[in-house]
């Protein structure tokens, strides 16, 4: 049964600058470079290179054969759009891997450190010389697991075998320490981020392993995957328990990057009745990406503008349902100051700082919550095929869409 009663809800709420630099940076994945200015003119200003052909398998997959053609391809493309550049390095070229016969997520091999640190040496270093001024910022690891570290042998700590990384914590730590070392010398104005940790798994007792043995000294960015189930809220308790493991090992100081985040539109549809795809993508970008910077994390990457199950498309006709869903909600935070949010009985209340005007955004969570009804004291709109105004004092059935209310 909806809830009909009658609610005047006060918007009042403290702001939160998202970063020392005033601006949040919202950045995607593609999977083919053709795509990226088709992405880029939605409105997104980084890419981050990941499930891209650009990772070191596919650098250098015979010992002495570089293919530089699809990384090139990248770059050219991100730059004449104007994009910051993350390039996720990792995955071992099963010539070089320790384990060449274990399965991984890409075949055999990749989720290994290398049977010879010299060789992840040699390759980074020519990378970073080679694409010197061209990268913004690297990143050695996509989600470590440490599966067969002996302090997480329990079910569930550390993940799968074929995954992304199956080798010690000492053995990330020594990657990130030579990637560190190697990006610093041919190019001082690069920034190096940590490896990543997708946030299941005993995520945060992962990361703080990694920290005891050393690997905060190797970053100026610590990345991580706030992926959510559900709905983005549930993503605001993982970036808080981050953020302790963060202040813990004194490194409470660094930013906190959300180097990839998505869900399957398509799938989650269906558990929102009365919602469009278009809805749901336009909510959920932009709930994710308000929620991020109110916790002080000042970059997201969409994962993936092109994928076939976490993208924009229908997965059998290609048919467009949320690019311009999406480029409404990253549109909406053009020139982000400053974002803070919280919640009372499911209804969640953003005050915002964009584009030199201040304005409140205001949803319901939870699927199964039943819509409430509310009155804005200020006009409002709600976004949609073509968005809705909504006079001020009049009676909104709120849901799980975004309202934005003016201040005036």
């Amino acid at each position: 049964m909806q809830n009909r009663s009658n609610i005047v809800w006060v918007l009042a709420v403290t702001s939160w600058d998202v970063a020392a630099a005033g601006v949040m940076t919202l950045g995607f994945h593609a999977h083919d470079p053709s795509h990226i200015e088709a992405a880029a003119a939605t409105g997104y200003s980084a890419i981050r290179l990941w499930d891209s052909g650009t990772d070191w398998a596919n650098l250098k997959p015979q010992p002495d054969l570089w293919k530089f053609d699809r990384i090139n391809a990248y770059l050219a493309a991100s730059k004449k759009a104007h994009l910051r550049v993350l390039w996720t390095i990792g995955k071992s070229p099963r010539w070089a891997s320790a384990r060449p016969n274990e399965l991984c997520a890409y075949g055999f091999g990749c989720a290994s450190e290398p049977a010879n640190i010299d060789d992840w040496r040699r390759y980074v270093r020519t990378i970073a010389t080679t694409f010197r001024g061209q990268v913004e910022c690297y990143e050695p690891w996509n989600e470590v697991s440490f599966p067969n570290d002996p302090d997480f042998t329990q079910p569930g700590a550390g993940g799968k075998p074929a995954q992304f990384f199956t080798g010690s914590v000492a053995a990330m730590v020594n990657l990130a320490r030579v990637a560190y070392e190697e990006i610093k010398r041919a190019d001082p104005q690069a920034c190096v981020l940590s490896p990543s940790f997708h946030s299941s798994g005993n995520w945060a007792e992962k990361f703080d392993r990694y920290l005891t043995a050393g690997g905060g000294k190797y970053c100026d960015v610590v990345s991580q995957h706030f992926y959510f189930s559900e709905e983005p809220e549930q993503a605001v308790r993982l970036i808080r328990r981050m953020r302790r493991v963060m202040e813990a090992h004194g490194l409470g100081h660094v930013p906190l990057w959300n180097t990839e985040v998505g869900v399957s539109f398509e799938v989650q549809v269906k558990h929102w009745p009365g919602l469009s795809p278009e809805d749901l993508v336009y909510a959920f970008t932009l709930r994710t990406y308000l929620l991020n910077a109110s916790e002080g994390v000042p970059r997201v990457y969409w994962y993936a503008w092109d994928n076939k199950n976490m993208g924009y498309f229908t997965s059998d006709t290609n048919h467009d349902f949320g690019s311009a869903a999406a480029s409404a909600a990253v549109h909406l935070l053009d020139g982000l100051k400053s974002a803070s949010c919280q919640s009372k009985d499911s209804v969640w209340q953003c005050q915002v700082s964009a584009g030199g005007r201040d304005f409140k955004v205001v949803w319901l969570a939870g699927r199964t919550v039943n819509p409430k009804l509310i009155v804005f004291k200020d006009s409002a709109i709600r976004w949609g095929s073509a968005p809705v105004r909504l006079p001020a004092g009049q009676q909104i059935k709120l849901d799980g869409r975004p309202i934005i209310v003016s201040n005036e």
